[in-house]
Order: structure tokens, then C-alpha cells, then sequence
């Protein structure tokens, strides 16, 4: 039974899902090792797949249970429940979204619970144009990373830069790359606004102006 198009000890993707061949009988099982599943399919259901050798890295799913994720129609949530035919979310404030796995899996989830980066852009105005490319950066950087300790991120944080972007019709664009543990993903969200906040607050303090965009009416 093991000389066909699907072997045992390979890999066969069966609804959408990977699974691992672990024995072809007149009931052959099946396992996806991160949905800790197992699943005995008759051996006529077989026909027509094909299984391949794979790699030990390769991801058999994208996520696990209580890992945080981001989906690409926005929705952010811890992940309760998951296996081949369901995949559940309980977002901030306790409120459950449900996604059949294939569209759970075409929304190309973000996976925040194995390490995340947050990039924060912040515009500070021309008149700063000399020293936007070299003490802005250090002074913002060296703010920021004084409220992230002040405020018990600086555990998780796992690196920080403040880079020049760009220069933009109406202001010099900084960017803010802020690296963090995936233990911060429940954060998410709040570490963002927290940036933005420590950017205006260094604004404030050093005397430096935020421009607002520029409409020019031409006649």
C-alpha cells in the first residue's frame, strides 16, 4: 500500500491542510502535529492526492492554540480554538469571530506570539531640516527607549532604531522600528498608540514642531 502517489512519513495537504502520512491501511491516519489532530480517512479517499518529503522546519499550520494573530481583513485576536474545519478568535473585549480553516487560512495570518515589529512613521517639521538626519534621531530614540523602561516594556523589547524616512511635501518623516517578544502580543496595539504618544511627548519637550499637511489651491 506504500508504493502509490502518497507514502507514509510525507506530507499531503487534504482540505486545505497539511498532514503528515503516519500509516496507508484500508483506513489510513492522518496527523497535522501544530492542530495536535489525527484523522483516519479511508484509503480511497486517498486516491488522486499526492504526498511529498518535506523539510523538519516546514510549518504545518500557522499558529497554535493562545497564539496572537492579525488577519488581512484587519481583525486581531488570541486563537481559542483551531483544527482542519474551524478556527475561532476572542478579540480585545471578549467578542468571538469564527472562520471556516480554508478562509481562516486565506486571509494569510500574521502570527504577533512569535515576535513582532511595530513600525511607527512620525513627521516633524522643515525647520528642522539640519538636524532631522542625525541628533533628532538619537535624542527621539533615546526618549522613547527611557519610557519603554519607565513604563516595564523594556524586558521584551528586543530592539530599537529611529531612522529617517523621507522627505515629504510638508514634513521630515522619521520612522520609529520598535522590535518586541511575542509575550507583547496582547500589546499590540497599545505599544503602537504608546509610540506615537512618546513622539509627541519629545516633540513637546525639545521645542520641536509637528506641521499638519499642506493644501495648496492653485487658480
Amino acid at each position: 500500500l506504500n508504493i502509490g502517489a502518497v507514502r507514509e512519513g510525507e506530507r499531503m495537504i487534504y482540505h486545505g491542510v497539511p498532514w503528515l502520512v503516519k500509516n496507508i491501511n484500508v483506513f489510513s491516519e492522518l496527523e497535522n502535529p501544530s492542530l495536535d489532530l489525527k484523522m483516519r480517512l479511508p484509503i480511497e479517499d486517498l486516491l488522486g492526492k499526492i504526498s511529498r518529503p518535506f523539510h523538519k522546519k516546514e510549518p504545518w499550520f500557522p499558529c497554535k492554540r493562545n497564539d496572537w494573530v492579525i488577519l488581512a481583513d484587519g481583525t486581531r485576536g488570541v486563537v481559542t480554538s483551531l483544527s482542519h474545519e474551524m478556527v475561532e478568535l476572542v478579540q480585545r473585549g471578549g467578542a468571538r469571530k469564527i472562520y471556516q480553516t480554508s478562509d481562516f487560512l486565506a486571509q494569510s495570518p500574521l502570527n504577533l506570539s512569535m515576535n513582532f515589529r511595530l513600525k511607527i512613521p512620525f513627521g516633524v517639521s522643515y525647520n528642522l531640516q539640519k538636524e532631522s538626519t542625525r541628533s533628532v534621531l538619537e535624542i527621539l530614540e533615546s526618549y522613547i527607549s527611557e519610557q519603554i523602561d519607565k513604563e516595564g516594556y523594556k524586558e521584551s523589547l528586543l530592539n530599537l532604531r529611529v531612522e529617517f524616512q523621507q522627505a515629504a511635501s510638508s514634513s521630515l518623516d522619521l520612522l520609529v522600528l520598535a522590535d518586541f517578544k511575542g509575550d507583547m502580543a496582547p500589546l499590540y496595539r497599545r505599544l503602537s498608540r504608546a509610540i506615537q504618544r512618546w513622539c509627541v511627548d519629545a516633540c513637546t519637550l525639545n521645542n520641536w514642531e509637528i506641521p499638519f499637511p499642506q493644501l495648496t489651491i492653485h487658480k
